[in-house]
């Protein structure tokens, strides 16, 4: 959800929220066995956008309000949109900074957890790097349609975590929003 503030000039406010399923139980697979559950999470906070007329630049602080993991995460985007017709494409490049309790709580292993092939690990703040694209199609002045298509390199205190298998993650999302 994303509430938009008046504007100052070229830039541009917003308070947001965001739920997260970054959470799991022990039986969502065998390599979690004996692992505590991980709860998702409801993010608050807001992001400032400073647009000019070749990018748009942006910095978003969200924070863990459902307490989970006390944890905060900084974003920082440059984005710019491509309009053709009815179309837009949107390019973007984020680096997105984890502090040491999110990066603990999601990827972290407590000692009561630990196995022969599981070592306990606390974990570091991780910087994730994203690359995106996002393509529109406006059906009319109040409804769009999206496919948004993302990959991001994990930082290396999430990609060193027993729990995680692979420097990379990719995802698909595709969406419908309303204007009112």
């Amino acid at each position: 959800l994303e509430l938009k503030l008046p504007s100052a000039g070229p830039f541009a406010f917003r308070l947001k929220a965001r739920y997260s399923d970054e959470g799991y139980k022990p039986s969502d697979s065998a390599a979690l066995a004996g692992m505590a559950e991980r709860e998702d999470g409801i993010w608050l906070g807001g992001e400032v956008i400073w647009q000019t007329p070749y990018l748009n630049l942006s910095a978003e602080l969200m924070g863990d309000a459902s307490s989970h993991s006390e944890g905060r995460q900084f974003r920082l985007q440059a984005d710019r949109r491509f309009d053709f017709g009815a179309f837009s494409v949107t390019p973007r490049l984020a680096a997105i900074r984890l502090d040491r309790e999110y990066v603990g709580y999601y990827h972290g292993v407590g000692a009561a957890e630990a196995t022969a092939g599981r070592p306990a690990y606390g974990g570091e703040a991780a910087t994730n790097v994203e690359a995106g694209l996002r393509v529109d199609y406006r059906l009319d002045a109040k409804q769009t349609v999206f496919l948004d298509l993302r990959s991001t390199r994990l930082g290396s205190a999430i990609a060193d975590s027993p729990l995680v298998d692979r420097s990379r993650v990719s995802g698909v999302r595709v969406g419908y929003f309303y204007r009112f």
